[in-house]
């Protein structure tokens, strides 16, 4: 199945933890799904990973070393805006408050057949299978 993971369960391979099962987030970075991400969340780690970089070569290092993780990984890279995402990000921009989920969100709805994120109001604005986590693993892992 092709997952568009959000950036959430790309933070602790920089070093920074989330709320969620460890062992869920291996099962589901080990399995043989499709994972994808949209560029910009390489952008969102970078945001949040320099608020613990300052000065902290341990976060650097961390943040670097997670950084090259992920790009020489098996997940998919799709570009922040591709021609048929662009017309999507455009009606999404309407409904979704955080404006970096819109071309998150748009890069799912062309590419992937489930969204994976965290947020709770995306679910009730779209027309596509978005969950979160622990319900995907009970249902594909």
């Amino acid at each position: 199945m092709k997952v568009l993971l959000d950036t959430t369960y790309l933070l602790p391979a920089i070093g920074i933890e989330v709320d969620l099962p460890s062992d869920m987030l291996e099962q589901l970075l080990s399995s043989n799904h499709s994972l994808i991400i949209n560029e910009l969340s390489l952008f969102e780690l970078f945001g949040k990973a320099s608020r613990h970089m300052a000065g902290n070569e341990t976060a650097q290092e961390r943040f670097y070393t997670g950084m090259k993780s992920i790009l020489s990984s098996k997940i998919g890279i799709k570009p922040i805006f591709t021609r048929d995402t662009l017309p999507l990000v455009r009606e999404l921009q309407e409904k979704l408050n955080d404006l970096p989920d819109c071309p998150i969100v748009a890069t799912a709805m062309v590419y992937a057949e489930v969204l994976l994120t965290e947020a709770e109001d995306i679910p009730r604005l779209v027309e596509f299978e978005v969950i979160n986590l622990t319900k995907f693993a009970r249902r594909y892992l």
